[in-house]
């Protein structure tokens, strides 16, 4: 059986993370590798950009330090294909949202014709939503 792969695509500006958090958990269940895509084109100031690639920067090596496998990428323009992109190239099965996000809401709305990856949005501690 292969590994499974989520992936959470994040934007700076929402500094709500427990889609990344759901998801750690999640791969920490099955055993799947968790492929974290950071926006920057979107971000309104370096100071927002320091903050999360910092946290992220933490919570990678506590995951990490758990024996979890991730993979950080980011996505400088053109977030939509960068997402599209990854999800071909890994075989993501499972995408992983805040429903908190809506940059993203958007962007879900073109890219589900587009993939066969199964989304979640998380919206709160064990409230979650299939699209």
């Amino acid at each position: 059986m292969m590994r499974k792969k989520i992936l959470v695509p994040l934007y700076p500006q929402n500094r709500d993370l427990k889609a990344l958090y759901h998801a750690l958990a999640l791969a920490e269940r099955i055993q799947a590798k968790v492929f974290i895509l950071l926006s920057r084109h979107l971000e309104n100031s370096q100071q927002i950009s320091s903050w999360i690639e910092e946290v992220l920067m933490d919570v990678i090596h506590g995951a990490c330090g758990e024996g979890l496998q991730v993979s950080y990428h980011i996505a400088e323009d053109g977030f939509e294909d960068e997402v599209i992109g990854l999800v071909q190239s890994e075989g993501i099965d499972l995408i992983v949202v805040s429903a908190d996000e809506s940059p993203m809401k958007g962007i879900l709305q073109r890219i589900i014709p587009r993939v066969s990856s199964q989304i979640i949005q998380v919206r709160g501690k064990d409230n979650l939503k299939d699209l």
